[in-house]
C-alpha cells in the first residue's frame, strides 16, 4: 500500500534536488513510517532558522500536498497553502536547543481556516489510491523563501528546517544548514532568490496607492 510520504526534497529556501544530501539520516529514520494521508493538520508545525538578518517572507512558508499518476507526473495535482507564523510556547520551547548565535528561529502552524480543504486533498488522494494501488504517488514538503534586512552577511547564509507531526515532543530537523549560496542559480541569483524586504513591502503597497 503506498502512502503519502513525507518529501524532503521540496522543504528549503529555493533549493534543488542537491538539497537531499542535507537531510539526516535520523530523520529519514523517524519518518520511514510516516504517512502524510492520515496526519491531523491540526497537529503539524513547521519550523526555520535563518540568519539574524534574515526573515521568512510574509505568506512565504507553505505547506505543499500533491499527487500524481505513473507517467503522468506533468499533471500532478498540488495544493499550498500559507502557513501561520506561531509564538505559542509549546509550540517555540522545543526548539529552544536549536538556537544558534546569529539566527533565529520562526515557528509556523496551519491556519485552521485550511483544515478542511487540506482533509479533503488528503481523502482525494486515498480515493486515487484505492483505485489505482500501486501507481499513484503522493508528495508532503514545506517551502520557505525568504528576505533580508540590508546586505548579506559574510560567508554562508546557513538554513535549517524542522518539522513536527506529533502533538508534542521534540521537532524533527529535515534540512540541516543549507548554504542559500548554494542554491543561487545563473537564472536565479542570491539578489533574486533572497530580495530585500523593503522592496517586497514597496510591492504590496503599490495597488492601494494606485486605488486613491
Amino acid at each position: 500500500m503506498r502512502r503519502l510520504l513525507f518529501v524532503f526534497c521540496v522543504t528549503a529556501l529555493g533549493a534543488s534536488l542537491a538539497a537531499c544530501s542535507h537531510v539526516p539520516v535520523s530523520t529519514m529514520w523517524a519518518l520511514r513510517n510516516f504517512d502524510a494521508s492520515s496526519v491531523d493538520p491540526a497537529v503539524l508545525r513547521a519550523a526555520v532558522r535563518l540568519p539574524e538578518t534574515l526573515e521568512p517572507q510574509k505568506g512565504g512558508v507553505t505547506l505543499k500536498i500533491g499527487w500524481w499518476r505513473d507517467g503522468e507526473e506533468n499533471a500532478k495535482h498540488e495544493m499550498s497553502f500559507a502557513l501561520q507564523e506561531t509564538t505559542a510556547p509549546e509550540d517555540v520551547a522545543p526548539l529552544a536547543g536549536e538556537q544558534k548565535p546569529g539566527t533565529r528561529i520562526h515557528a509556523y502552524r496551519v491556519n485552521p481556516a485550511d483544515y478542511a480543504a487540506i482533509r479533503a486533498r488528503q481523502k482525494q488522494f486515498l480515493e486515487e489510491k484505492a483505485r489505482n494501488p500501486g501507481k499513484t504517488h503522493g508528495s508532503f514538503g514545506v517551502g520557505a523563501e525568504a528576505c533580508r534586512r540590508g546586505g548579506f552577511p559574510e560567508g554562508p547564509l546557513l538554513t535549517t528546517t524542522y518539522l513536527r507531526t506529533q502533538p508534542s515532543g521534540a521537532y524533527l530537523t529535515v534540512l540541516k544548514n543549507l548554504d542559500m549560496r548554494e542554491t543561487a542559480t545563473k537564472e536565479k541569483p542570491l539578489d533574486e532568490l533572497v530580495p530585500p524586504c523593503e522592496k517586497l513591502a514597496n510591492r504590496a503597497e503599490t495597488p492601494m496607492a494606485e486605488s486613491r
